[in-house]
């Protein structure tokens, strides 16, 4: 080994550095990505519960204008479907007064959705509940 210089050697290539970076750049890679998940799950149940309630506008303008529950689910679940919801059909009650049902959906997040030990923390699930406002925008 030559001196190149105070403290410097000729086959000196930074590893110490180099280790450090490493170690810097996988601990920020991991830190990101758990930031990414987290914060694609928090977009999923901001976006399902805007969903829901337009689908249930949706189903309580078409159940005002036909009488049909028929009709007013096939609204609800179009524009569920239409933007990547599941609207249950089973959960879905409809009168005069109110709609009801249960909608879910998967959040588009990278790794969660994949694993079968973490799927469910990517589904979300919400319940809806919704009244007409009747018209001026006074409530019933």
């Amino acid at each position: 080994m030559t001196k190149l210089g105070p403290g410097l050697l000729e086959n000196d290539a930074g590893s110490i550095v180099f280790g450090w970076l490493g170690r810097v750049a996988l601990t920020l890679t991991v830190l990101g990505l758990a930031a990414f998940e987290l914060l694609s799950i928090v977009v999923a149940h901001v976006a399902v519960d805007d969903i829901g309630r337009t689908a249930a506008d949706r189903a309580l303008t078409t159940y005002a204008d036909t009488h049909d529950p028929y009709q007013a689910f096939l609204s609800a679940d179009a524009y569920a479907s239409e933007n990547g919801a599941t609207l249950l059909k089973k959960s879905f009650v409809i009168t005069n007064d109110s709609v009801s049902f249960k909608l879910e959906k998967t959040a588009p997040t990278l790794l969660l959705y994949r694993l079968d030990v973490t799927a469910d923390l990517a589904e979300v699930k919400t319940n809806v509940y919704e009244e007409p406002i009747v018209q001026g925008g006074a409530m019933p």
